[in-house]
Order: structure tokens, then sequence, then C-alpha cells
């Protein structure tokens, strides 16, 4: 297991572009051996084509069933925005790592609330027919 707690992965204090979910899911990987590019964040992240469906099939991530989901796979959240522009890590059973607009990244509990906003779950790497 990646220890993102003492990587400095929790309680860094949002600032989009440089601290935020894409910025945390980024340094996330890299402890597990995966590099992801840098990407320009669109002006206005409320309005605009979700960045996450548009980049992440390009990257080597393939999307999953939300019941198959496990440890590393990132949650995609439709959470007040036009498109789903917001991401989390489930880090262990039902925890999730996230970074949100104007707080510190935290570990928190996958909610109702968040469950109820999600819209997508990606895998990193080789699909796993037998288990995506």
């Amino acid at each position: 297991m990646v220890d993102y707690r003492a990587a400095g992965l929790v309680g860094r204090k949002w600032s989009y572009g440089k601290n935020d979910c894409y910025s945390l899911i980024k340094d996330f990987y890299k402890l597990l051996g995966i590099e992801l590019p840098e990407f320009e964040r669109p002006e206005d992240f409320r309005c605009c084509e979700s960045i996450w469906l548009d980049q992440l099939p390009k990257h080597n991530f393939y999307e999953v069933n939300f019941d198959n989901r496990r440890p590393n796979d990132l949650l995609i959240f439709r959470l007040g925005t036009k498109t789903p522009m917001h991401a989390a890590i489930l880090v262990s059973g039902e925890m999730i790592l996230h970074q949100r607009g104007g707080a510190v990244s935290c570990t928190e509990h996958l909610s109702l609330y968040y469950v109820k906003h999600v819209d997508s779950v990606f895998r990193y790497g080789a699909k796993d027919r037998i288990n995506g």
C-alpha cells in the first residue's frame, strides 16, 4: 500500500492548477510509479467539458462498474458542475482521498452524498475483462 500520508498528500491547501484534485491524483499515482502528464486546466471548471472523461482514456485508464471498484481506482464526480469535474482515489474500503475546492486535501468516508454524485469509476492499466 502506498504511504500517501507520509508523502504529504493530506493537508495540502487547495489552489486551482497547483494543489487541486488533479494535482493530488497525479502525485498519488507517481508514488505508484505511474507518471501522468500535466495539462492545462479549463478557465472555469464549473461549465466546461469534463477533462477527466476526455483525458483518462488517453492515458491507460479504463472505466469499470461502480460495484467493482477497488483501492487505487479513480472515482469521478459531478459536484455542482455541468460535467464530471472532481476526482477522488479510493484508498481503502470505503475511504477516499481527495482535494475539494477551497479545502485541504483529506481522506474521508465515501458517504451517500458522494455515492449519489459518482459519474464513473476508472482504473489504471490493462483491462481485466473477468473482474473489471
